[in-house]
């Protein structure tokens, strides 16, 4: 059962999530894309951006996860890890596109324990990322990220690096 279990994580995020996403969106999100963002002129300002939204769970079994647009998140003040992410790095690229802010997914076992953050360069060169509306700073490689995401879970199944915008794959582990 649990390779089963594995495999469907796997296909999970390595199509259908985004697939799932981009349909919902379609249908369900297209008039919130006239939602104004916040102005941020700081990672400071980010980070506060973020402490405005409540976290809330996905809805039962996760059957329901998908990836809204960062407008969603902010009309609404609340979401999950995804929409913290999505804002972030939406507000990273508007405050500046070298930050080259990406999502970051990690699927563990048990489930409720997957986890998606936003990562970008800091201008000192390494790695920082918001972990729903925590800034943190200082990290090598989006392993190291992804190691210390995953802590606390049964198994780390795999994990994924895309862009925002486009879900384009930047890395599939």
């Amino acid at each position: 059962m649990a390779a089963i279990i594995d495999a469907f994580l796997v296909w999970w995020l390595r199509s259908g999530r985004y697939g799932w996403s981009k349909l919902r969106r379609k249908i369900f999100e297209w008039g919130y894309l006239k939602i104004p963002l916040p102005e941020a002129n700081s990672l400071v300002e980010i980070e506060a951006c973020l402490k405005q939204v409540k976290w809330t769970m996905d809805g039962p079994l996760h059957l329901f996860d998908s990836i809204s647009y960062p407008q969603v998140t902010w009309a609404k003040k609340k979401d999950d890890c995804d929409g913290f992410a999505t804002l972030a790095c939406e507000l990273l690229t508007r405050l500046d596109s070298s930050f080259n802010s990406l999502l970051v997914t990690a699927m563990m076992r048990p489930i409720r324990k997957s986890h998606t953050i936003c990562v970008f360069t800091h201008p000192d060169g390494n790695l920082s990322f918001f972990d729903n509306n925590t800034l943190r700073n200082d990290c090598a490689s989006y392993s190291k990220i992804v190691k210390m995401i995953s802590q606390g879970s049964e198994k780390l199944v795999c994990w994924d690096v895309r862009r925002h915008d486009d879900f384009g794959l930047i890395e599939f582990h």
